[in-house]
C-alpha cells in the first residue's frame, strides 16, 4: 500500500503544476492478489474467454484485415498485457496502467492512428455510426440497429453532461449480443474484460457508436502496419506468465490464445436394454473437476446464476441440451451447467 500512497502523492503534486501525470488503482500486491483470485473464475474463463472464442469462429472469414486486428489487439492485451486501471498520458507504456479512452488509444495507435485519450472528446472522433440505439422493453434496456455496426468500432456512454467510458466492438456471440472489450471494473484478472449484457447501465447509458476505420479495413490492411504490442516500461502488476508471442508465423496476427472448447460428442452406441435392477440403479450424475462451477437459469451464458455445483457435489443429468450445456437438477430444481470437459464431467452411478 505504501508505493500506492507516494504514487498518488507524487500525482497530486505534478498536477498542481500543471504537468502530466498518472496514478493507479492498484499497489502491486494488491494487483497480483486480484489476478489470482480472478484468472480461473467464471467471471473470466465462460465469459471473456467464450466471446473471445466467438469472435474468432464468428468473423474468421475477415481474419488479417485491418478489423479483425484492431479487435485481436486489443485480445491480446486483455490477456497477455496485465492492464492496471489508473489515469495518466500514456500511462500503460510508461507504467502498465490505463483507463478506458487510453486502452482504446492505446490499441488504434498500435496501426497508426493518433486517437485521443480523453474519453469525453470521443464525441469528435472517427464518424458517428447511424441508426445505432437503445430502447427499453419490459424493463430492461438493448441496443438497437446493431446491424449498422462493424467490428472494430468504438462505442460510447454517458452519464452526465459529457463521455464517461468507451469501449471497442468485437461483433455478436453466440446469442446475438453485441459484444465489446475494454476495461471493466471487479471480476476479471485485469482491467480489461468483455460486456454483452445490456439490460441495465451498459444499455440505458450508452450514447453512441463511432467509426475510425475506413470500408476497405473488411477486406485489407487499408494501408495500415501493424506494430508490435506496447511493452510497459515498469509494471505495477508484473507478467504472472510468460508474453505470448503477438505474431504466428510471418503473417504478423496475434497468436490465438487457449479458449473453451466444448465437450466432443461420443459415437452414438447401439442402445442396450437394462435389466429391471439396472434402470433402478443406473442414473448419470455431473461432477466438477476442479473447484466449483456454476448452475445457470437457462443454457445461456448470458442467463442469470442460480447457484454453484461444488468440487465434491453432483447434480443428477436429465439430458445434455447441446454441446455446450447440460440440464441438470439440484435440489429438485432444474439447472444448468457447461459441458466443458475442463470443468466438468459425468459418471454413472
Amino acid at each position: 500500500m505504501k508505493k500506492k500512497i507516494i504514487g498518488l502523492t507524487l500525482a497530486l503534486s505534478l498536477s498542481t503544476t500543471g504537468m502530466a501525470f498518472a496514478a493507479a488503482d492498484f499497489s502491486t500486491s494488491e494487483a497480483v492478489a486480484k489476478y489470482n483470485k480472478y484468472i480461473n473464475a467464471d467471471s473470466y474463463v465462460k465469459d471473456e474467454l467464450y466471446n473471445v472464442a466467438d469472435f474468432r469462429s464468428n468473423y474468421a472469414s475477415l481474419k488479417g484485415t485491418l478489423a479483425y486486428q484492431v479487435v485481436e489487439r486489443a485480445i491480446w492485451y486483455m490477456e497477455n498485457g496485465y492492464f492496471i486501471y489508473g489515469h495518466g498520458s500514456k500511462a500503460y507504456g510508461k507504467y502498465g496502467y490505463e483507463d478506458c479512452s487510453g486502452f482504446t488509444s492505446l490499441v488504434y495507435g498500435d496501426f497508426g492512428y493518433n486517437i485521443t485519450e480523453t474519453s469525453k472528446s470521443y464525441d469528435t472522433v472517427g464518424t458517428k455510426v447511424a441508426g445505432v440505439g437503445k430502447k427499453q422493453v419490459n424493463g430492461k434496456w438493448q441496443l438497437t440497429g446493431i446491424q449498422n455496426l462493424r467490428i472494430g468500432d468504438i462505442l460510447t456512454w454517458q452519464e452526465t453532461d459529457h463521455i464517461s467510458h468507451v469501449a471497442i466492438y468485437m461483433g455478436t456471440n453466440r446469442e446475438g449480443q453485441p459484444v465489446v472489450i475494454g476495461t471493466r471494473g471487479d471480476g476479471n484478472p485485469t482491467a480489461l474484460g468483455t460486456v454483452d449484457s445490456w439490460s441495465y447501465w451498459w444499455g440505458e447509458k450508452f450514447h453512441s457508436a463511432r467509426r475510425v476505420l475506413p470500408d476497405s479495413a473488411l477486406s485489407g490492411m487499408a494501408g495500415k502496419t501493424e506494430k508490435a504490442p506496447v511493452i510497459p516500461q515498469s509494471y505495477v502488476l508484473p507478467p504472472q506468465k510468460k508474453l505470448a508471442d503477438w505474431r504466428n508465423g510471418s503473417s504478423g496476427q496475434p497468436t490465438p490464445q487457449p479458449t473453451p472448447q466444448p465437450t466432443p460428442q461420443p459415437t452414438p452406441k447401439p442402445p442396450v436394454t437394462p435389466k429391471p435392477d439396472d434402470q433402478q440403479s443406473q442414473k448419470k450424475y455431473v461432477v466438477t473437476k476442479k473447484g466449483w462451477v456454476s448452475l445457470k437459469a437457462s443454457a445461456k451464458q448470458s442467463s442469470s446464476t442460480v447457484g454453484r455445483l461444488e468440487l465434491g457435489e453432483q447434480a443428477e443429468l436429465v439430458k445434455e441440451v447441446n454441446s455446450y450445456w447440460y440440464q441438470v437438477k439440484v435440489n429438485g430444481k432444474t439447472a444448468y451447467i457447461t459441458t466443458n470437459s475442463t470443468y466438468t464431467k459425468v459418471v454413472t452411478k
